[in-house]
This record gives structure tokens, C-alpha cells and sequence, in this order.
């Protein structure tokens, strides 16, 4: 045993010089200092002595804190145990040998014989042992002929514990060894979109700027004009529109413009302002015209075709229809005409168009007292009775057909056309029942 602890420090001892020298093949490690040599040496040594020593008394050399992957280790483990094994069933051999040429033999055997058997033996077991452990450990088997200077480390002899470890634990488990994902080029869809976010972002960022510059620097208006015949000077309908010179255009409100001018102004019916290109506004104005007028608690209000009031008076100075059995919710100046009676202002409304149409304007007064049966006075001589208010159009024209064609023209009485309708139904003249003057 003392000879081959010798012949061990001799090729480690030449195995360092080969390294010192740089003398080592071309496909094992660099040289390793003498710290680590010295302490990998200690650590072979450690080893031999377990595996040479007692099977039952044997430590294992390995780190218990030490990681290793499960497949290796089970291999160590029945290394191990075959090694156990193989070392108990020689001591089994050894004991059993001189029995057995003895028991053949019936003598004695001689010391000298017995301990070159042994000897002999201890060779043969100490030589499957060292190539089990050298296969073990990945170097490769000695032969007996060769010289401890002929004799290469393997690549795996010659790396450290932790990169066998790794290089083990990468064969085995490929997929587990997590690489660095390169980063992929963008697709052309990608592509697309980014270059759409760049461009409209700029488009907006163009468009707050452009806005900012047309409410604050362009479009302020220069010039102002009226336009329409009315009561009203223009500067008294330019000052009640709220609209200014040196005012953005944009910026400039024309609906409570257009609101203003007729709340102020009753006789303006309808307003239109418009925005001209070159900086300029114009208001459109149009007068109202007395159509018809209602008499409420004394007061004569005089009552336009858009149905608003344009003037309140104590007498009727207008020759326009006045209106009877109707009340008014509101009464303000300018205010829009509401009745109390639902349906009321459709009543009326139908009527005085169809007085207009058929170029009527001999009509003093419009009862509407009883909604069922509307009457008109004409030229306070002539009752005319539409009955109903359905088709009022064709009851009027047919009324004036009677009046102009069928009757003379101081004639006095009731003219009904409240059973007339498109279809048949006729009418007739009443020579009694003339309006009371």
C-alpha cells in the first residue's frame, strides 16, 4: 500500500510539472495553481483510502451540502454499492481459498505459498477496483505496461466539480437551462401600427396648434352689416345682437344673438346672422305684420303670423280679425302665444292661413267659444258657419265661391258650409241670421 501511495505522489508530482511547463495536450484545461492542485490531490487521496478501507467503516467524500442532479446521484449510490459488495464476497474469497486446497488436498499449506496467494489475490482485486473507480470517475483505464508519464487526464479529470455538474445537468435537461431570448424584429403589421401612432400624433399635435392660432390670432371679425326693412335702426339691432368688432368668429354665438334681437325687438319676426368669409357678419332681419288680435281683460293684443306678440293697445286700430272665446297664458311683450285651451292655437292657425290663401280680408271677427262650431263674420253682414275644425281650407273656398258667385253683394244672412266636405255634401244660404253690427 506504501508503494502505491509513492507511485500516486510521483504522478501527481509529474503531472503538476507537465502542467507548470505548459507540456499538456491540447484538449485539456489550462494549468491549475499549486493551491488547487494541492488540494485536489488531498482530495484523490481521501478517496482511495475509503474506497481501499473497510466497506462498513466507509464515509462517502461527498459535500452533503453539496447540489448535484438526482441521475447522478443514483449512480453514485449504486457505485458505491457495488463497490461494498465486490469487497465483502473478496474477504469471502480470501477466507475460503486455503480451506478449499486443503479440503482437496488433506495438508496443510505452506506460509510461503499462502502469502504469494494472497499476495497475488490483493493484486487482482486492488486492479478491478482502481479501473472500477477510474470508470466511475470518467478517466479512462491504466495499463499495466504503460508509464504513469504516458498516461493522459481525461477532460473530465481535469474539470472542476461544477462544471461537470453543469455539463451533466445540460445533457441531461436541455430544456431547463434557460438562454437569453434575442429580441425579435417587429412584423410588418407591427410596423404599420407604430408608424400610424407616430404620424397621428403628429396630425394632432398639428391641429392643437392650428386651433389655438385660429381662436386667438385669425378670424376676427372687421366688419358688421344689416340687412332688411324694419322700424329698428342697425345699430340699435347690432348692439341688441351682442356681436362686436375685433370678436373671433368662431367663438361668436349667433343663436343667442338671433334670441336677443327678437325678445328686444317685437316686430322683428325673423333673424338670420351669417358668418361671410372675409371676416365679415351680416344679420338678417325680417318685420312682423299684425295677422289677427285677441281682447283680454280690456287690452287688445296685437298677434303676428308667427304667432308672437307684437303690441298691446286699448283699441283695435288694426283691420285685422279679432278673436273671441280665447285666452292667453302669457301676456308679455314679445312673448310667444300660448292659449289656455289645448289644441286652440292649431284652430287658429289653420284658419288664418286659410284666410290668407284664398286672399280673404273681409273678416271682422273669428268665435271660437264653442270649438265644434267655429263661426266667421264677414264684412259684418255675413255669418259664415265652418262647424267643425276639420277641412277648414275647402269650407272657406267654398264659402267664397257662394258669397262672390251665388249671392249679390249687400245680401245679409248665414252662409253654412259646415256639412261641406270633398265628396258630395252641400251647403246653404240662410237669409236670417245676420251678425250683429
Amino acid at each position: 500500500m506504501e508503494e502505491k501511495k509513492a507511485n500516486d505522489k510521483s504522478f501527481e508530482r509529474k503531472k503538476q510539472q507537465k502542467r507548470r511547463k505548459g507540456s499538456a495536450p491540447s484538449n485539456s484545461q489550462p494549468a491549475m495553481s499549486y493551491r488547487e492542485v494541492r488540494a485536489r490531490s488531498e482530495s484523490e487521496q481521501k478517496k482511495k483510502k475509503q474506497t481501499y478501507g473497510n466497506p462498513k467503516t466507509k464515509k462517502s467524500s461527498r459535500d452533503p451540502d453539496e447540489k448535484r442532479p438526482a441521475k447522478q446521484t443514483q449512480k453514485k449510490k449504486r457505485v458505491n454499492t457495488s463497490l461494498s459488495t465486490k469487497s465483502e464476497d473478496d474477504k469471502k474469497q480470501r477466507a475460503q481459498l486455503p480451506q478449499r486446497k486443503n479440503s482437496q488436498s488433506g495438508q496443510q499449506p505452506q506460509g510461503r505459498n499462502n502469502n504469494y496467494n494472497n499476495s497475488q489475490n490483493e493484486h487482482t482485486i486492488s486492479g478491478e477496483r482502481k479501473k472500477h473507480n477510474q470508470e466511475s470517475k470518467g478517466n479512462a483505464p491504466v495499463h499495466k505496461d504503460a508509464s504513469p508519464n504516458d498516461v493522459k487526464p481525461s477532460e473530465n479529470a481535469s474539470k472542476p466539480q461544477t462544471e461537470q455538474s453543469t455539463d451533466s445537468e445540460i445533457n441531461k435537461n436541455p430544456q431547463k437551462v434557460k438562454t437569453k431570448k434575442s429580441a425579435k424584429p417587429f412584423s410588418a403589421r407591427k410596423r404599420r401600427r407604430k408608424i400610424f401612432a407616430i404620424y397621428s400624433s403628429m396630425v394632432m399635435v398639428i391641429l392643437v396648434i392650428a386651433a389655438f392660432l385660429c381662436l386667438t390670432v385669425f378670424f376676427k371679425i372687421d366688419s358688421i352689416s344689416v340687412e332688411g326693412k324694419t322700424r329698428y335702426s342697425s345699430n340699435e339691432i347690432v348692439d341688441a345682437s351682442g356681436i362686436s368688432i375685433g370678436t373671433n368668429m368662431i367663438l361668436c354665438d349667433t343663436d343667442s344673438g338671433i334670441d336677443d334681437i327678437k325678445k328686444k325687438f317685437p316686430y322683428i319676426e325673423n333673424v338670420a346672422i351669417k358668418k361671410n368669409p372675409f371676416n365679415s357678419v351680416t344679420i338678417f332681419v325680417e318685420e312682423a305684420k299684425p295677422t289677427t288680435a285677441i281682447e283680454t281683460n280690456g287690452k287688445f293684443y296685437i298677434l303676428s303670423a308667427g304667432g308672437k306678440i307684437i303690441e298691446i293697445l286699448d283699441t283695435n286700430k288694426y283691420n285685422v280679425p279679432l278673436i273671441k272665446g280665447a285666452e292667453l297664458k302669457k301676456t308679455e311683450l314679445s312673448a310667444t302665444i300660448e292659449y289656455k285651451l289645448d289644441g286652440m292655437n292649431e284652430i287658429i292657425n289653420s284658419i288664418t292661413e286659410a284666410l290668407k290663401s284664398n286672399e280673404i280680408n273681409n273678416v271682422s271677427t273669428i268665435d271660437v267659444t264653442n270649438p265644434s262650431n267655429i263661426k266667421l263674420s264677414y264684412d259684418k253682414r255675413l255669418t259664415v258657419i265652418i262647424g267643425m275644425p276639420d277641412n277648414i281650407d275647402y269650407k272657406i273656398k267654398t264659402a267664397k265661391i257662394l258669397i262672390n258667385d251665388k249671392l249679390e253683394k249687400d245680401s245679409k244672412g248665414t252662409v253654412d258650409v259646415s256639412m261641406c266636405a270633398e265628396g258630395g255634401k252641400y251647403s246653404y244660404y240662410d237669409p236670417s241670421g245676420a251678425p250683429e253690427s
